[in-house]
């Protein structure tokens, strides 16, 4: 080793294989050398020739992505060996179809307020109504105050 000059660290991938880390190296950014755990688990599940033929068919810009979603996925796995992430993304699915239920269901609800707003102020649709002195537009339901409803229509 030359002064001033160090030597690259391995990579994750590298260290794990007792290999030389080359500048090329396919798995030197994705697993840096400070970083061997993540490598062990995605190793462990799909072993290292798998992840360096996988990263190979991916173009360099999502193969961050790429290791990222393989270490999700062998955590998963170490996990839960028969369901692994599967188990995850059906919790997911189920929890997403009762959210839509629910918000369908708050969409009908204020659709029923929006019409029953406009059934209690169809009467009073004239252009101005006279009240001591004052004048009171009376125009769409959107620009009623909700709270005005729940009091009594002579109040107003």
């Amino acid at each position: 080793m030359t002064k001033g000059r160090m030597a690259p660290k391995a990579c994750a991938a590298c260290r794990s294989q007792r290999k030389k880390c080359s500048d090329e190296c396919l798995l030197a950014p994705q697993f840096p050398s400070d970083d061997m755990q993540r490598y062990l688990i995605v190793q462990k599940v799909y072993g290292f020739n798998n992840v360096v033929k996988m990263l190979k068919d991916i173009k360099p810009e999502q193969r961050q992505d790429a290791v990222n979603s393989l270490v999700y996925e062998a955590k998963a796995r170490m996990e839960d060996p028969v369901n692994g992430c599967a188990r995850t993304i059906h919790q997911l699915q189920k929890q997403i179809a009762e959210l839509e239920s629910q918000l369908a269901a708050k969409q009908e609800e204020i659709m029923n307020m929006h019409f029953a707003c406009e059934k209690l102020l169809s009467p009073l649709t004239v252009e101005s109504v006279d009240t001591t002195s004052q004048q009171i537009e009376y125009s769409m339901c959107d620009e009623v105050d909700p709270m005005m409803l729940w009091e009594p229509l002579w109040a107003v």
